[in-house]
């Protein structure tokens, strides 16, 4: 069947690919690399390019991003691909894909040919045995995966056969595998590469800023592409963010606090749910916000060695009187050992509330210093790493606790940043997680009751029956 390639349509008066998108699907190299700012549709093009790979029989295409969303995207961008080609795919199918370590998601397409398209979170075992000869393989946002050496080295396997590798990502940091595989390339230690570099103004000048008018109903001036790219540019707060999102230039340091394998792998379909909590000894983390970001609250179980989330509480937008409401029916119902709240700024006056409800001892004041920040994340990322901990397959959650980034400061002590890209809030739901993790992590054994200022127990979980308040907790032991 013949198919009117996509570098050939015109839309609205602009070619429907824009010349880089154009050069990046035409790329002849067995190996190709592109560097790009962010949200110029270079995937979306690409998934037109792997539509007529898989539709021409020439092979199947095997997609690989770090998050659930951005395959499942990808295969929605073939399927709409497809549509407008007028070729006939199956139903967008979901699989699993399990492992000891790990269950991944898998989406895919079958065209007529008896070739298909499918998409998998990156993981190097889930392209174990694949390399038919014509397959194409797509890694996207490949300086955000973990393992990218694994990945490469899995990846490389599938052109023994005559396949082809696509890598492309924006930049995240200067140490990242990805930026690193770059600076090879660019240096020639890699020359079967071709290497495409995209910046936002390269992108503008091939007509970005005009289709992003046309797609959004804009009428279209003469200065407008400076205009909106200035807009772009302002939007970000620091000068070393636009660089690396839009630029191509990766920032000093960097990278994410929490791998995507750690995150993962703590997956468990048992965890998140209320009624799976088993009275063991329980933890509080609450994360303040009234406005512009969530409130988040956060329930840990002990079982053994393992911490399970046992209930998330994120809300937006509600009052400090909702949110004392929420605390306490869910202290009332899984009678934590301690309550850590987020006490920078507006959380002194909600500490005070909740320490008069609670008790001072039971209910912790955080303050959210550099120094004790670093102190609570890293107590996540130490039961993370040390896989003590369950939590469940929330998308949500997983973007938040991946969002947090770490530079090196001017100290040489990692700087933990805060990324509000691909989450609804500023990673709160990692900070209340934190927190209530920080907490157990504090607990050095089991609690004693003082009766009296003289009598003295060991408390077990029956003992908090029945507790309203005040500081009959005297700590830890």
């Amino acid at each position: 069947m013949s198919v009117t390639r996509p570098d050939t349509i015109q839309d609205d008066g602009l070619p429907l690919l824009l010349g880089y998108q154009q050069r990046w699907i035409n790329e002849p190299s067995q190996f190709a690399i592109c560097e790009k700012s962010r949200r110029i549709g270079l995937s979306w093009a690409d998934a037109a390019e792997s539509v007529l790979h898989a539709a021409a029989g020439t092979g199947n295409v095997y997609y690989q991003s770090f998050s659930q969303d951005m395959t499942r995207t990808y295969i929605d961008d073939c399927a709409a691909w497809a549509r407008r080609f007028g070729l006939a795919v199956s139903e967008i199918e979901a699989s699993l894909i399990s492992s000891e370590r790990e269950q991944l998601l898998k989406y895919s397409v079958t065209c007529d040919s008896g070739k298909f398209i499918q998409a998998v979170p990156s993981s190097p075992r889930a392209l174990r045995s694949k390399g038919r000869p014509g397959d194409r393989y797509v890694l996207d946002e490949a300086a955000f995966c973990d393992d990218l050496d694994e990945l490469l080295k899995a990846a490389t396997a599938v052109t023994q056969w005559g396949g082809s590798v696509r890598i492309v990502s924006t930049h995240n940091g200067e140490a990242n595998p990805f930026n690193q595989l770059i600076v090879a390339v660019r240096e020639g230690k890699h020359p079967r590469y071709a290497l495409h570099r995209i910046t936002l103004d390269d992108a503008v000048a091939d007509g970005l800023a005009r289709r992003v008018a046309s797609v959004t109903g804009r009428d279209w001036r003469d200065g407008d592409a400076v205009r909106w790219r200035d807009e772009i540019v302002s939007g970000y707060t620091r000068p070393e963010q636009a660089d690396e999102e839009l630029f191509c230039i990766p920032s000093q340091g960097g990278g994410a606090w929490l791998r995507w394998d750690w995150i993962r792998a703590a997956g468990d379909p048992a965890a998140g749910t209320p009624g799976g909590y088993a009275g063991g000894l329980t933890w509080i983390g609450v994360d303040i916000a009234r406005r512009r970001d969530l409130w988040v609250a956060v329930v840990i179980e002990q079982l053994g060695d393992v911490l399970w989330l046992r209930e998330l509480c994120a809300e937006r937008d509600i009052p400090f009187a909702e949110q004392a409401s929420i605390l306490n029916r869910l202290v009332e119902r899984y009678r934590p050992v301690r309550i850590a709240m987020d006490q920078t700024g507006m959380g002194e006056a909600v500490v005070e509330q909740a320490q008069e409800q609670h008790g001072k001892s039971r209910v912790e004041g955080v303050i959210l210093s550099a120094g004790r920040r670093l102190d609570v994340a890293t107590a996540l990322r130490e039961a993370m790493e040390d896989a003590r901990l369950r939590i469940p397959d929330d998308e949500p959650l997983r973007q938040d606790l991946h969002a947090i980034k770490a530079e090196t400061g001017q100290t040489g002590a990692p700087r933990l940043i805060a990324e509000r890209s691909g989450t609804d809030g500023h990673a709160d739901r990692f900070w209340a997680l934190a927190l209530a993790v920080a907490a157990a992590a504090d607990h050095a054994g089991p609690m004693e009751y003082i009766a009296g200022g003289t009598e003295r127990f060991t408390a077990g979980l029956d003992d908090y029956t029945g507790y309203t308040g005040g500081d009959r907790y005297a700590g830890f032991r």
